[in-house]
């Protein structure tokens, strides 16, 4: 997961320079984690766990991606 590519971690696509995609920031929109991620005034280490929640969140919004055989 990276700003600059265009894969959002529930394996759908986003914006490049998001974190999420629009259908995951509609999930996450309004709770905690994702306000204390925001928040500037939070010290980092609560901003980086915060932000660790919402991807794990986003991760499981589509539930178990199928298995990719090559």
């Amino acid at each position: 997961m990276s700003y600059e590519n265009t894969a959002c971690p529930c394996g759908e696509k986003k914006l490049t320079d998001t974190m999420l995609c629009l259908a995951c920031e509609t999930a996450v929109a309004g709770t905690y984690d994702r306000k204390a991620m925001d928040d500037h005034r939070v010290d980092f280490e609560h901003r980086r766990h915060a932000a660790l929640r919402v991807l794990a969140v986003s991760r499981r919004r589509r539930g178990t991606l199928p298995l990719v055989y090559h």
